[in-house]
């Protein structure tokens, strides 16, 4: 199965969403392609797997090969206190401190940070000019409204054009606020972004979904929810990676567990069964560093790169 330019990989929390991204981009870039792997989860964890120091920017890891963990805070300050600086333009001194502590409030708005993030990944996605882009995102609710969310913003901003020309005296101010493109522009703008991003998730050359679930109850429960989900915006994963598949031990507790696993197993191929199912054992040390992601990347040698 040949993967797309865009690649997101969602599930569960602590399925190893983060390994199998790292794996699939180190994986596309020795094969030649400038690959970016974007996280988008407020728990970066990219930096530990690769030992480098955290940062807002682009690092190298290797040829071909970059990281970048998008921090929703920082998208949100910049933007709040852009802003800010500009509205209080607008308004007396005396009333700087309300200003001031309303913005203060928005920052720390789990919406508007997720909306920030939402914003600068689709930003970075339409205007890439990267060989492929590897998105690690966070838990399954948040994967869940990323594709929900171009949808949305792209009626909204239809929406907010057909009511632009009702708008003269808005445009007046609100175009001093962002700057000298009249409100039109900049709405047409925006709905020409959405759309775009709309139009590449929909596009199965352009962007592909992978989920990661480990054979458990909970596990194999939210990916089919998931699934469902995405069916009701017209998506579906192109591939499920069942991770974490234990071996079997004389010990009898370790042998429950793989009898355990073995049932979800069964339960897995069976109702997954018309998606590509890359299976990947339980590893007997944690996956940090190149070297151990090329133990990974073996097992997802069916998703061709």
């Amino acid at each position: 199965m040949r993967l797309p330019k865009n690649l997101f990989i969602g599930g569960k929390g602590g399925v190893g969403k983060s390994t199998i991204s790292s794996a699939l981009a180190l994986l596309s870039a020795r094969s030649g392609s400038k690959t970016l792997l974007i996280s988008t989860d407020p728990a970066h964890n990219l930096n530990d797997i690769f030992n480098i120091q955290q940062s807002h920017d682009c690092i190298l890891v290797e040829d071909n090969f970059y990281i970048l963990e998008i921090n929703p805070k920082k998208e949100v300050h910049e933007y709040v206190e852009n802003v800010a600086t500009l509205t209080k333009q607008f308004i007396a001194a005396s009333s700087y401190d309300m200003l001031d502590s309303y913005y203060n409030n928005v920052k720390k708005s789990g919406v508007a940070q997720e909306s920030a993030l939402f914003d600068k990944l689709i930003h970075i996605i339409t205007k890439s000019t990267w060989d492929r882009i590897i998105v690690d995102t966070a838990p399954t609710g948040h994967t869940l409204r990323l594709f929900a969310l171009p949808k949305i913003l792209k009626e909204w901003s239809k929406t907010l054009l057909s009511k632009q020309d009702k708008s003269q005296h808005l445009e007046g101010i609100i175009g001093h606020i962002e700057g000298k493109k009249p409100l039109h522009d900049r709405l047409e703008e925006r709905h020409l972004l959405y759309t775009k991003f709309f139009n590449m998730l929909h596009d199965e050359k352009q962007s592909g979904i992978i989920f990661v679930l480990n054979p458990e109850q909970l596990s194999i429960a939210e990916t089919t929810r998931a699934i469902n989900e995405l069916k009701m915006q017209s998506l579906k994963p192109m591939a499920l990676v069942i991770n974490k598949i234990p071996p079997t031990s004389n010990d009898d507790f370790f042998l429950q567990r793989y009898n355990t696993s073995k049932h979800y197993m069964q339960i897995i191929q069976e109702v997954f069964k018309s998606y590509l199912l890359c299976n990947i054992p339980l590893q007997s040390q944690d996956i940090l560093g190149l070297d151990s992601l090329d133990s990974i990347a073996f097992y997802l040698r069916d998703l061709d790169l």
